[in-house]
């Protein structure tokens, strides 16, 4: 990890800096390139121009590891509406949700009660697109955890989504009982730390990981089964050969989906648009914008001078 990247991480998780840039208007400029607003209407307003250009979208209200009851049940509450202003706006109800930000920091029954009831909300507007709830995968601890509330919304007859992490070893053997009709699956290379004995640890390693799963995914048996594949990536060596075995193997522009960061990449995101394939933006909104936005930051040396002019006020 580079000291740049060093720093972004260090920035983000210091709640001084944290207290101090969510009282900076220069900050806050910074953040709207990569946040959609602080509430439900500002992510619903950036969710319909995000339609109009041609672009789908999955909302996340910010926060995670949250182990303040009251904290967990704003997140959930957050998280309720979004879904319902989404079903009335005729979009994608979709909405992704991370278990430590809903209660499994606090034990598993409150996190399992308040997905159910965030899967619920979502269940309740009407189907558009692949409307669904998208959980999202956190460190390797969780991963069974997670799995099983996938498989326990699913019985309650939520529509579900399950994110997988291409770096961990074991994902290769956890895919194919989550490829089925009408399942969804969202694909990332992952970002935490984990050993060897759990993780690939090159970039060559995590690619290569990647590639097989897409593989796995893009099988002419997924296809037949109405399986979803999702790819979030921003990479392009992993897009342009996922796009090419998608055509070769008959897989229709819309059957499966591009997902990457609002604000990051847009010249990409629009091309892949422009080429007439399905790209997602998720969509995080919410007042703890801060350590997601300098993340995003640290993500690359050049998103530098766009931190340093939103200080400078410019």
């Amino acid at each position: 990890m580079r000291a740049w990247q060093r720093l972004m991480i260090a920035l983000a998780r210091s709640p001084r800096v944290t207290r101090l840039m969510h009282g900076n208007a220069a900050a806050s400029r910074l953040a709207r390139q990569f946040v959609g607003g602080l509430t439900v209407e500002d992510a619903l307003a950036v969710a319909r121009r995000l339609r109009r250009d041609g672009f789908r979208a999955s909302l996340f209200y910010l926060g995670e590891y949250v182990d303040d009851a009251a904290l967990v049940a704003r997140t959930v509450e957050q998280k309720i509406a979004a879904a319902a202003a989404l079903g009335e706006a005729g979009l994608d109800v979709h909405v992704s949700a991370d278990p430590t930000q809903v209660g499994y920091m606090i034990d598993d029954a409150t996190g399992r009660a308040n997905m159910l009831r965030i899967g619920s909300a979502i269940a309740a507007q009407p189907r558009q697109g692949w409307g669904c709830l998208m959980l999202d995968m956190e460190d390797v601890d969780l991963v069974d955890r997670t799995l099983a509330l996938g498989d326990e919304l699913r019985r309650a007859g939520i529509p579900v989504a399950q994110t997988l992490q291409a770096y961990l070893r074991r994902t290769e053997a956890d895919l194919p009982r989550l490829i089925a009709p009408a399942m969804a699956v969202r694909l990332v290379k992952g970002a935490f730390a984990e050993g060897h004995g759990r993780a690939w640890q090159t970039r060559a390693e995590i690619d290569r990981a990647y590639l097989r799963l897409a593989d796995r995914m893009l099988a002419p048996e997924a296809r037949s089964l109405g399986f979803r594949p999702v790819f979030g990536t921003h990479d392009e060596r992993m897009i342009r050969p996922i796009l090419a075995l998608a055509q070769e193997r008959g897989w229709p522009a819309g059957a499966f989906e591009i997902e990457m960061l609002y604000g990051v990449r847009t010249a990409l995101q629009q091309r892949l648009r422009d080429e007439g394939w399905t790209v997602r933006l998720y969509l995080p909104f919410g007042e703890s914008w801060w350590p997601y936005a300098v993340r995003r930051v640290g993500e690359s040396p050049r998103n530098a001078r766009l931190l340093l002019r939103a200080l400078a006020g410019r």
